[in-house]
């Protein structure tokens, strides 16, 4: 599909109009997408038609300059713009640096909404049923972005709005006043939808989820906006008799609204709520839910979060120190992740980041993440040339209240991997099990007595007589005992190795054959890897 299609899907892109870049109406459309906060243009991919109401752009002309420079250089099929919300026309400079470039600048009319103009591009594109996975896809990724911009109420709400192509209004349960003000919402309108919703206030309480009313020319659409014991408010649509939501509007609505009630919960006195779905999984990293099962069940459920379900932690750190570049590298490592079909949340402290992933297809093999996450640091070497990046990544975590001990899993194995094994990129914490054990119990008066009776005397003995026992005994454990593969590996002769064996065994009064002596000397040289 082309740039130039666009303008004869059907009648209602008919009114679309050229603005600028007449000569990128070939440009190939391979996807459509919405973009509605500033770190948008940073998830543009080559072909994409870019959808936005102008939220991310404001009237200076520099930002609407290095936002449209941005979208041309990563290779965005066109933009379309409604105009006449939050900015009114495109600078004269921005015409003209579009019409040097060919990326057509389009104007969509105001009263479009999101769904009529992305679902006959995606039909053309692929087909019907592979719209409601975009549309919610693509408002997921929008909230989450959203979030992270100290979000407020007419934003999610104006959001919305323009998904569903009609005016969203919000009133407080308790005395009907109007949530989210908006100035282009008339007064009179305002006060029919709350006489609406007091007149069927009964009713509302009885229906598990939302009320329809029909009433003369108009129909009412009321959601209840619930905390986890009460309903904090009610968001409210009007709309033509003989049309009604679709399937996808309701679904947009139902993913909409639990942000909504968590912005109204953390900006009063009702709650103590976390304000994102982000935040209340770190705090539970931070330990928050320490033996309060109860408080963690409950605001799970009503964030509609599963306790027990699978997930997995990973912490990338890096050595970039140069603040531009470190924000590069967040939102680079960020699309990387977004480019697979999995939910994550994520959060940056200093030069490392955090991530808590939902494990749908791994079971309980973590090992297949590696090959990915190699190629992922790869990718960011190119991107990042002369700079580091480490790895950590914990076991399976099939309980919610469990997931601080998968940070704890992540973080040790980064630490610890470093530093046993430098020259790897991806350390995985079921490598490192027995070195985190031996760490929580190393000043342990029996371990010690263990470590001082083997490792202790073995380099005492090297270091009086010039001799190698201690790296023949970590080759000897290496090759799992094997006599032709450590004389193979030492670069000794059979013979030679059995004397430094018999040594050993005299030394430390033991006999290397017995599994039980072999267990002891393999504790004591992870001990002795630690320590060091």
């Amino acid at each position: 599909m082309k740039v130039k299609d666009v303008f004869t899907l059907n009648n209602d892109f008919k009114s679309f109009k050229l603005l600028a870049g007449e000569c990128g109406v070939e440009n190939e459309i391979k996807s459509v997408d919405i973009m509605e906060v500033p770190d948008g243009v940073y998830w543009v991919k080559p072909g994409d038609f870019i959808i936005t109401t102008g939220y991310t752009l404001t009237k200076n002309d520099t930002t609407i300059d290095n936002i449209v420079q941005m979208m041309i250089a990563r290779g965005a099929a066109a933009l379309g713009i409604k105009l006449g919300r939050y900015i009114d026309e495109i600078p004269e400079k921005i015409i003209q640096y579009a019409n040097e470039n060919c990326f057509p600048i389009i104007y969509v009319p105001i009263a479009a909404s999101y769904a009529s103009v992305v679902r006959p591009i995606l039909n053309k594109l692929v087909s019907d049923d592979n719209y409601d996975f975009h549309i919610l896809k693509q408002i997921r990724q929008e909230m989450r972005r959203l979030t992270i911009h100290n979000y407020n109420i007419t934003a999610l709400t104006n959001m919305l709005a323009d998904y569903i192509g009609q005016d969203v209004l919000i009133f407080w349960e308790n005395n009907f006043n109007l949530v989210n003000r908006n100035n282009v919402i008339r007064t009179n309108k305002i006060s029919r939808i709350s006489n609406v919703i007091k007149d069927n206030k009964t009713k509302l309480y009885t229906e598990s989820e939302f009320l329809t009313i029909n009433d003369n020319e108009k129909k009412y659409y009321i959601f209840k906006i619930n905390s986890y014991n009460e309903i904090l408010a009610f968001l409210c649509l009007e709309i033509d008799i003989d049309k009604e939501l679709t399937k996808t509007d309701i679904e947009i609505i139902r993913e909409i609204t639990p942000i909504i009630s968590i912005y109204l919960l953390s900006n009063s006195n009702k709650s103590l709520y976390y304000k994102s779905l982000d935040e209340f999984y770190f705090s539970i990293l931070e330990n928050n839910y320490a033996n309060d099962d109860l408080k963690l069940q409950e605001e799970a459920s009503y964030r509609n979060v599963e306790i027990n379900k699978s997930r997995y932690i990973w912490i990338i750190e890096s050595s970039i120190n140069e603040p531009n570049s470190l924000n590069r590298f967040t939102k680079k490592i960020v699309s990387i992740m977004e480019l697979y079909d999995t939910v994550f949340f994520y959060k940056n402290t200093n030069k490392r980041i955090i991530f808590i992933v939902e494990n749908k297809k791994l079971q309980s093999n973590i090992k297949l993440l590696k090959p990915f996450f190699e190629r992922t640091v790869e990718e960011l070497k190119k991107s990042f040339k002369g700079e580091d990046f480490k790895i950590g990544i914990s076991k399976i975590c099939n309980s919610l209240k469990y997931l601080n001990y998968a940070f704890e899993e992540a973080s040790f194995a980064i630490k610890i991997g470093t530093k046993l094994k430098e020259n790897e990129i991806v350390y995985l914490y079921d490598d490192f099990i027995i070195y985190h054990l031996l760490s929580e119990i190393s000043d342990n008066p029996t371990l010690s007595k263990i470590y001082k009776n083997t490792i202790v005397r073995i380099k005492k003995n090297d270091s009086e007589s010039n001799s190698e026992l201690l790296k023949t005994l970590q080759k000897l454990v290496q090759c799992d005992f094997s006599i032709s593969q450590t004389a193979e590996k030492l670069f000794i002769h059979r013979n030679t190795l059995y004397k430094r064996i018999n040594k050993i065994n005299s030394l430390l009064d033991s006999d290397i054959d017995k599994s039980e002596y072999r267990l002891l000397l393999q504790i004591a040289l992870k001990l002795n890897e630690i320590l060091e």
